[in-house]
């Protein structure tokens, strides 16, 4: 299926935006986009879905949109682009690819994704061609590797989300070079990490359940985005100890035996 003409709903949407009352937008953007997504997420409610997008990066209902300027960078074309090409470097599922303008109140990164085994979507501001190529690979890596588990995302476990954090960045790497992998990831040494590990993480691994990963991948309690940072020197390491150019079919406790860090 690939990339949605979602540039066609984002300019019913600016239109319709232009007739309706400041206190009614909320409802609008829900109705206009999130209606169609509704078979996507199990006939799950439009605000729910609404709300999900929003914490993810969606621009808000009153925000402006600048839809040919995004035309005009070919931000739609590039992403179809990429996917036809990864699918068949990865023998990656075709799925909806759903692209909406970021927020303006994320201004730091500018652009943000989100994966589900069934769909995926990018929220973008102004980036740079390879920019928006590494997000991209980032998520379908994501997708790619859900698919490979053949597990529900309640299924996943700790070790799981950290190995499929970690293949993402090192796609990234692979495909477009250090620069354009995240800042954080050389933010510790492999003694922190180690040592973090041993106390933190290794009890922990079996933890099913993506939404009881997330203060080990993003921090809180623990440094910030530690997760992400174990994830991918898990990884590297198992590439570097076998000479490995192709992890992503490997299973998440092969990848971690073949690491750098201890299984007890």
């Amino acid at each position: 299926m690939a990339v949605v003409s979602t540039d066609k709903w984002l300019n019913e949407f600016v239109n319709a935006r232009k007739f309706t009352r400041k206190d009614e937008l909320t409802s609008l953007q829900c109705s206009m986009l999130c209606n169609r997504l509704v078979k996507l997420f199990r006939d799950g409610l439009p605000e729910e879905i609404h709300y999900t997008l929003q914490q993810q990066g969606l621009f808000l209902p009153h925000e402006e949109v600048d839809v040919e300027k995004l035309k005009k960078q070919k931000v739609w074309d590039c992403v179809q682009q990429e996917f036809l090409y990864l699918q068949r470097k990865w023998n990656g599922p075709s799925i909806p690819i759903y692209i909406f303008p970021i927020t303006q109140q994320q201004t730091i990164t500018n652009k943000n994704g989100v994966a589900y085994p069934h769909s995926l979507f990018l929220f973008v501001g102004d980036l740079q061609k390879q920019e928006l190529q590494a997000l991209f690979a980032h998520e379908y890596n994501h997708v790619c590797r859900i698919h490979i588990l053949k597990k529900t995302l309640d299924e996943m476990t700790l070790l799981d989300s950290l190995i499929l954090e970690g293949l993402a960045e090192d796609a990234v790497k692979d495909l477009y070079g250090e620069k354009w992998i995240a800042p954080w990831l050389q933010s510790y040494s492999d003694k922190e990490l180690l040592a973090l590990w041993g106390h933190h993480f290794l009890p922990q691994l079996q933890l099913q359940g993506i939404e009881q990963h997330h203060p080990f991948l993003y921090g809180g309690d623990l440094p910030q985005w530690i997760g992400y940072c174990i994830g991918y020197k898990i990884v590297q390491s198992y590439k570097i100890n076998h000479s490995c150019q192709h992890p992503l079919f490997i299973s998440s406790q092969d990848l971690l035996a073949g690491s750098n860090f201890p299984l007890q």
